[in-house]
C-alpha cells in the first residue's frame, strides 16, 4: 500500500505556491498541503517545503496566465480564509483548472470547483462587510487607527478601499486576532506584524465625535420598529466590540 504524501509549508502565501511547483514537477502527488502547525497522522509521509520565491512567482504568472486573473483572485482569497483543508483544496482546483484552463470560470458543476466557490463566497461576505463595519479612531498624532477580530483573515483585501477612499490620510488597520495590521502613509500600504498597542492614545476631538456619533445612533433609533434578528444579519455580533455606536 503506497503512503499518502503531506506537503508542510511556513504559511505563507510563496510558501504554499512553492508546495504547488512541486507537487507539478515532481512525482511525489501529494494527497495534503498543511502548515507545519497543523496536526498530522503519523501514519503518512510528510516532506518540509522549502519557500522558494522564484518558484512561487513562476506558479503566480502560471496560474493568471494558463488560467485566468480570476483563478489567481480567488485562489489567494481562499489561501486567506485559513480554514481546515484549504491547501489541499486549492491543488485539488487547481489539478482541474490547469487542464482546463479559463474554462473553469464557467464549470460551476464540479466538486472542487463548487468546493472553492463556497469558501471564496464566505471570505467575500466578510470583506464586505467589514468595508462597512470598520470604525477609525484618531489618535493623539493624527493617525487613523481601526481594530478588528475577523473571521478570516481578510485585511489585505480591505487595504485597496480604504487607500482610495481615505488616502490623504496616514491610518492603521489592526487584525488584532492575528497580530498583523496594514499601515498606509498617504502613498502606499503594507502588512506587519504588531503587537497589543500600548501608546495609541485617542484625540480629544475623537471622544468628542464618538460621544456625538452614540447619540446620533441612539436618537435615529425608532423603538416600535426595533428587529434584533435582522440587525444582527447585518451586523453579526461577533464585530460589535468594535463598534463604536454600540459599547
Amino acid at each position: 500500500m503506497n503512503q499518502e504524501i503531506v506537503y508542510l509549508y511556513d504559511n505563507s502565501f510563496e510558501g504554499f505556491l512553492t508546495c504547488i511547483y512541486r507537487a507539478y514537477y515532481s512525482r511525489e502527488n501529494p494527497s495534503y498541503i498543511i502548515t507545519k502547525e497543523e496536526q498530522i497522522d503519523f501514519l503518512v509521509k510528510t516532506i518540509e517545503v522549502d519557500t522558494d520565491l522564484e518558484k512561487s512567482k513562476k506558479v503566480y504568472k502560471a496560474i493568471q496566465e494558463k488560467i485566468s486573473e480570476d483563478a489567481l483572485i480567488k485562489v489567494f482569497t481562499v489561501f486567506l480564509s485559513e480554514e481546515k483543508d484549504m491547501g489541499t483544496i486549492i491543488l485539488n482546483y487547481l489539478r482541474v483548472a490547469f487542464k482546463m484552463g479559463a474554462q473553469i470560470d464557467d464549470y460551476n458543476i464540479h466538486p472542487v470547483v463548487i468546493e472553492i466557490d463556497k469558501i471564496y463566497k464566505r471570505v467575500g461576505i466578510e470583506k464586505h462587510r467589514l468595508l462597512g463595519l470598520t470604525r477609525f479612531k484618531e489618535l493623539q498624532n493624527g493617525i487613523f487607527y481601526a481594530q478588528l477580530e475577523p473571521v478570516y483573515n481578510v485585511v489585505s483585501l480591505l487595504a485597496p478601499h480604504f487607500s482610495t477612499r481615505l488616502n490623504n490620510e496616514r491610518w492603521i488597520i489592526h487584525d488584532i486576532k492575528r497580530g498583523i495590521a496594514v499601515f498606509y502613509n498617504k502613498k502606499e500600504w503594507v502588512i506587519r506584524n504588531i503587537d497589543e498597542p500600548e501608546n495609541f492614545i485617542i484625540s480629544e476631538a475623537e471622544e468628542g465625535y464618538q460621544d456625538m456619533w452614540r447619540e446620533y445612533y441612539k436618537h435615529i433609533a425608532i423603538g416600535n420598529r426595533k428587529n434584533t434578528r435582522q440587525k444582527k444579519a447585518y451586523m453579526p455580533t461577533r464585530y460589535w466590540k468594535h463598534l463604536v455606536e454600540l459599547y
